[in-house]
């Protein structure tokens, strides 16, 4: 198997797995635990895997907080709900300031262009 195969491999089984080892991996491809260090190496230098003691972790398995494509998927119905019930709680004239977020977007752009 070539490099490029089974850093795909690793990266499938990563994802799969939540994880790896090195001399897991090792012996599952028949290759040396230093040459799966290198795959791991060129993996995480690509963003594709981080690099952690004895294996690699799938990137964003650490992460604290999810992407905004989930935030925004995540609970799209009741955003949208709080958005119309929000908007009609609105002064009919004056300012309005709306912080960031994934249901205040929502707001935002129930807001009437003409108002």
């Amino acid at each position: 198997m070539y490099a490029p195969e089974r850093q795909q491999e690793i990266l499938r089984l990563a994802q799969e797995s939540g994880r790896v080892d090195v001399l897991s991996l090792a012996e599952e491809f028949q290759v040396t635990a230093e040459t799966v260090r290198r795959d791991l190496k060129a993996l995480d230098r690509a963003g594709l895997l981080r690099r952690v003691h004895g294996g690699a972790i799938p990137v964003g398995r650490l992460d604290f907080e999810p992407d905004l494509a989930e935030r925004d998927a995540l609970s799209a119905d009741e955003k949208d709900r709080i958005a119309q019930a929000a908007l009609a709680e609105l002064p009919a004239d004056g300012n309005v300031i709306v912080d960031a977020g994934t249901t205040t977007v929502r707001l935002a752009a129930a807001v009437p262009v003409d108002a």
